[in-house]
């Protein structure tokens, strides 16, 4: 018979049926019958099998994180001026990226597009840049706004071809204007036939994109890239201590030196 005395649990060693495991008896065949032991067999043999293709299925996205990942540093190492990405909080196969252009005909602009990655990545066709502002340029669809990779990309390879040639490729293509695969007919057209209207409609896709700098998130993600208006008395601090001289931290030269000007022999300076 079991007690409660002093909070504890105590059990009768008479009885072998029970068996004491931590504050909790457990009822436990001393020997179990072998019609038993058929049954718990057949159970087992009954058990449904974990399918070989949920574990490939399984293996397959560690794998793929793995790819992203290292897609990832491979990206940073670049250090591409003037352009910035960074993967989606909910799913890596989204990334969101800004782009500043310093020069050329698209100077000023700030672009924000998010690169759409292939579920079946490594494999799998080529990625999709889709810039979230109205862009005019002979590359990226007026009505879509993805822009058109196949000139740079006409069959994606997975062991030549990586993602943050995607990045590069697009940074480039507004430093560079390239007609060979264009999708705005418009852009075209005006761009070898009418450069100077098409400046003037890229000077307001430009205009249009710095307007836009502030708007709220499109995508809600907290890695989403967005920023705010400046302010002095929040970001004034922090600009001034980024353009303050840096203060030396090395120690000054302490002691004096026994070599002689021009010498290399210890102790040949006299001691005036």
């Amino acid at each position: 018979m079991a007690s409660h005395s002093s909070g504890k649990v105590e059990t009768d060693d008479s009885h072998d049926s029970f068996r004491r495991q931590g504050s909790f008896r457990k009822v436990l065949s001393s020997l179990p019958s072998a019609d038993s032991q058929l049954s718990m067999s057949a159970k087992m043999i009954d058990r449904p099998a974990v399918s070989a293709r949920v574990v490939q299925k399984t293996y397959g996205q560690y794998q793929q994180e793995y790819s992203l990942l290292s897609e990832y540093n491979l990206l940073r190492k670049q250090e591409l001026p003037g352009i910035y990405v960074i993967s989606s909080a909910h799913s890596s196969l989204l990334w969101f990226g800004v782009l500043f252009v310093r020069q050329g005909l698209f100077q000023g602009a700030v672009f924000r597009f998010n690169i759409h990655i292939s579920e079946t990545f490594p494999d799998g066709n080529c990625p999709h840049v889709v810039f979230q502002s109205k862009v005019f340029h002979p590359l990226v669809s007026p009505d879509t706004g993805e822009m058109d990779l196949k000139s740079g990309f006409p069959e994606w390879r997975k062991n030549g071809n990586h993602l943050w040639q995607v990045v590069q490729y697009v940074r480039r293509a507004f430093y560079k204007i390239e007609t060979k695969s264009a999708i705005n007919k418009e852009a075209v057209a005006l761009y070898e036939e009418d450069k100077e209207l098409f400046r003037e409609k890229v000077r307001d896709c430009v205009k249009e994109s710095q307007e836009r700098v502030y708007d709220p998130p499109a995508i809600d993600d907290p890695h989403y890239i967005s920023f705010d208006p400046y302010v002095e008395e929040l970001h004034g601090p922090i600009r001034e201590a980024m353009f303050r001289p840096k203060e030396s931290d090395e120690p000054a030269s302490l002691g004096l030196s026994w070599v002689q000007h021009g010498s290399l022999q210890p102790f040949s300076k006299l001691s005036s």
